[in-house]
């Protein structure tokens, strides 16, 4: 007589290792979701000293002005939209909008999930101007960058001078 050998996992197997799963699963889940928030705001630290250099460069480089100004669709600027994009584009006629004649420099998206990031500039100005008259500085459009973090993180200001130096510090306020 010939027995028929089965091969696979008893019930006990199964519960062990789906036990062992979901321990490991809710211990990990804080930590990637803290390790996501710092990389974000790595990322975004990043994104803003890189915007800002190509913005004066192009300006000083090419003698137009550029703005840099927050967009959720990269076709138009928006007043409050900077935790979904930001656009940089040559300002030819110096409206501070975006027409269909003006090269766009960059679009990036941000997509923040772990904080919210938001421009507060001098003269209540909701975007940047790099001037091509004053060799790509942001005359008139020094501020700070805040971004604050829904975690237990510091929150930060990414401060813009007058001559388009960019400096990182902790902040209270957001």
């Amino acid at each position: 007589m010939f027995y028929k050998k089965y091969s696979g996992f008893s019930l006990i197997e199964i519960v062990i290792c789906a036990a062992i799963i979901s321990i490991i699963y809710f211990y990990t889940i804080p930590y990637f979701h803290q390790y996501m928030a710092q990389e974000e705001v790595k990322k975004v630290q990043k994104l803003l000293i890189y915007s800002n250099l190509t913005a004066k460069s192009h300006a000083s480089t090419y003698r137009a002005n550029v703005v840099i100004c927050s967009t959720d669709n990269g076709e138009q600027c928006q007043k409050t939209q900077w935790h979904t994009g930001l656009l940089i584009f040559q300002d030819t006629n110096q409206n501070k909008q975006i027409d269909s004649n003006e090269k766009i420099i960059l679009y990036e998206k941000t997509k923040l999930k772990y904080g919210t990031l938001d421009w507060r500039g001098t003269l209540a100005s909701p975007h940047l101007t790099f001037m091509a008259k004053h060799d790509g500085l942001p005359i008139g459009s020094n501020g700070s960058f805040f971004y604050c973090s829904f975690h237990n993180l510091p929150n930060k200001r990414i401060v813009l001078s007058k001559m388009g130096h960019i400096r990182i510090e902790d902040s209270k306020n957001c």
